[in-house]
This record gives structure tokens, sequence and C-alpha cells, in this order.
């Protein structure tokens, strides 16, 4: 496994599924942090950018055997696997916090907060609080899930009563820009504008992200990540270490299709997400897809972006 940092040079924008229509709607939706998913073709295109292999042969031709093993042909998906991404604060590395986890609703949103794992019980989830058992989504509703916030890696197999936990947007901070519209010889379309919403990290943050293969790729360079040629510096990084147990249930660190396997394993999840993309070999957009969010949790390990809690 290598692990890289991923700092970048200006704002980030990774475009959401909902469409763009003339006439009914000039803002669209932002994801963040990017899926692994994009994380990979950005990948794969710096490896054929520093082994001089053009984007045209890449479509056309074979290329390189040992290139073509490990990042696949252009109209399949990675051969290698990233994880994550995850976020670090100076030495400090924030995952995921599972779905399966929760708080006490009175407690502060963020900070130091006490923390009730849960485990499956007859189809139901159950924590163990004061003394004794009862459902996470019981009538009195004093619960909720720490899924969609993040917490120190260091914490997931800690067993403190309390974990730091942040939320998303402690990581970055939106900024708006707008932009003009352009036709299709490039010309700018009249009285037509459009608003995104791009991600600028905030002092500190970086990406991080592992991939399960040794790419050919040097241990700095450019990756441009995102719409609109957004790009920085990516820097291989020391191992980040997880740890392991034995409860049978597997934390997800990124987006997981919502494939059958998928849908039959999952355990505690939040609101799905829909992702399409661009196929750049068809020119045409890739179909629409379902996800489990990260910090799903499964009874199952489905691929190597999973951590058993």
């Amino acid at each position: 496994m290598n692990w890289y940092s991923f700092e970048p040079a200006d704002t980030l924008f990774f475009r959401g599924a909902q469409p763009m229509n003339i006439g009914e709607n000039h803002t669209a939706a932002a994801e963040f942090p990017p899926p692994a998913q994009t994380i990979a073709g950005a990948l794969r295109t710096a490896v054929l950018r520093q082994n001089n292999v053009s984007i045209g042969d890449y479509y056309l031709t074979p290329v390189n055997e040992r290139i073509m093993s490990l990042i696949g042909s252009a109209d399949r998906a990675a051969g290698f696997l990233v994880i994550g991404p995850l976020f670090r604060l100076g030495d400090a590395v924030f995952t995921p916090a599972p779905y399966s986890w929760f708080t006490d609703k009175r407690d502060t949103p963020k900070g130091n907060v006490r923390v009730y794992r849960s485990r499956p019980i007859n189809n139901g989830l159950v924590v163990n609080s004061t003394g004794s058992l009862y459902w996470v989504k019981g009538e009195e509703g004093e619960l909720e899930t720490l899924g969609g916030r993040w917490i120190l890696l260091s914490d997931l197999h800690s067993q403190k009563k309390e974990v730091h936990v942040k939320h998303l947007h402690d990581f970055f901070v939106d900024e708006p820009r707008t932009g003009i519209a352009l036709e299709k010889n490039r010309r700018v379309r009249q009285h037509h504008i459009y608003s995104f919403t791009h991600a600028r990290l905030r002092t500190g943050v970086s990406i991080v992200f592992g991939v399960d293969k040794d790419l050919p790729l040097a241990e700095e360079g450019i990756l441009k990540l995102g719409a609109e040629q957004r790009f920085g510096i990516y820097r291989k990084i020391s191992a980040i270490q997880t740890k392991h147990s034995n409860t049978g249930l597997y934390l997800s660190l990124s987006l997981v299709e919502g494939t059958k396997e998928a849908n039959n394993a999952v355990v505690a999840t939040g609101k799905v997400k829909y992702l399409g993309g661009w196929d750049m070999k068809k020119g045409f957009h890739k179909p629409m897809k379902g996800y489990f969010p990260p910090g799903s949790v499964f009874d199952k390990k489905l691929n190597g972006n999973f951590i058993e809690l």
C-alpha cells in the first residue's frame, strides 16, 4: 500500500449529479471530498503523462503492457484501488465516523462527544447505555448517528467513552465562483452566467489517500484533480497505519456502489449519493449509480477500502 498527500494550488471543484439546463437553473451542486474514482482517474492521467503516453494512444492502441496492467484500459475501471480519501490536519489523520456509532443529541455538535457503539441484534441496532440495551431508533430519540462527521483515525479502535468529532466544513470553506457560459465554438453565450461552489482547504489541511498498487509515478508531482483544470502537488508519504479487530463489522472509507452484494451486507448507512461522471473515451455521460456514503458499516468486507471496527 502506498500513501499520498495532495495539496491543491487553489480551490477544487467536483460537480454533483444534478443537471444544469439552460433557462431552468444556473447553479451546480458540488461534491467534496472527491470520490475515490475521481482520484483514480487523475492518477491514471498522471501515469500516462509521466510515462510519455498520449491520451490518444491510450484510447486507440495498446500501450506499455505493464502500464496497462496497472491502470487498466480506457473503457474499464482502474486496475488499482484508491483508499479514502481522508483528511490530515498537522500530524492527525481523520476518517469518516461510522454510521453505527451514536451520540446524545444534547451533546455539542462537535468537539469531544460521548460515543455509543452499536451492534446489530434482530435486524436492528442497539447500544449499551446506562447499563441496559435499547434500540437506537426508539421513540425517545435521544441518540443521533455520528455518520457524516469525522473522527481521529486513532480513536477508531480506542474504546474511549468520548471521541473528538469534526464536521466536514472544519476542513474546508465554500467559495462561490461565477463564470460565463460558452458555445460549442468557445464563443461567449450572451446573457448566460453560471455559479459554482468551489472548496478551499483550510490552513494546515491536506487530502490523503492510499493506492494498493505500486504505480510508475514520481514520488512528487502535479496532479490535475476535478473540474476546471484544478491541480495541486501530490507527495508520497509514510504509510498510514490502521488497526483491526474481530467484531465482524466493517467501516467503509469511501463511497460503496449499491450492488446487490452491498445491499445485502449493509448494517448502517446514511443518505444514498447518486453519481455519474464523464466517459472520456465515449465522449458521453456515464450512467448514474447509487452509492452508500463513506462511514457506512457492513457485515462483510467488500474490498480493500474497509476497516474492521
